[in-house]
């Protein structure tokens, strides 16, 4: 059996309801760090390619003080580190093909660094993240403008529901 996490649906139609999503999200991630000091906060994006994961990067990057511009999909590079008010580590795992790659670059090191760790293709280091140690956000491509977008805080107490007094639904995965 799974872990229990909430569990916040959203339905985006542009670009900007992608940055308002992932800004709202790093409202919370901001207001966690401000009373937990160090904290290792680690948001694993999933979707198909194209389903606007880069976009969410960028704009929860923004949300923690990192120029927008500078944010870039490290899909050649794997990794990129920003400074905000704490640092941003950007991984995006396209390219991985096998989980002991991860291993070979420290990526379970990066993990429990203070700040972010923002990993877009999450799904690809499914072993090494832990469910109850992440926040997922999940990309449902429905149209060629429209995304269904889910919001799963496995972080116990749950950040979203701290953050916004909400309850959600709670499911286990």
């Amino acid at each position: 059996m799974g872990r229990s996490c909430i569990e916040i649906p959203f339905f985006s139609r542009c670009s900007q309801s992608t940055e308002g999503i992932a800004i709202l999200l790093g409202s919370c991630l901001v207001e966690t760090i401000s009373s937990h000091g160090e904290a290792s906060l680690v948001v694993a994006l999933i979707g198909p390619l194209g389903a606007g994961k880069t976009v969410f990067a960028r704009a929860l990057a923004r949300s923690l003080g990192v120029e927008p511009k500078a944010v870039a999909s490290p899909t050649f590079v794997v990794e990129r580190i920003y400074q905000g008010i704490v640092p941003v580590r950007h991984f995006d795992l396209y390219r991985i093909e096998e989980e002991r790659l991860l291993l070979e670059i420290g990526f379970e090191e990066e993990l429990g660094k203070p700040g972010l760790t923002t990993v877009e293709w999450a799904e690809r280091a499914e072993g090494m993240l832990r469910e109850e140690e992440r926040i997922e956000i999940v990309f449902d491509v429905t149209t060629e403008d429209t995304r269904h977008i889910i919001i799963r805080d496995y972080y116990m107490p749950s950040i979203v529901a701290t953050c916004f007094g909400v309850h959600g639904t709670f499911a286990d995965s």
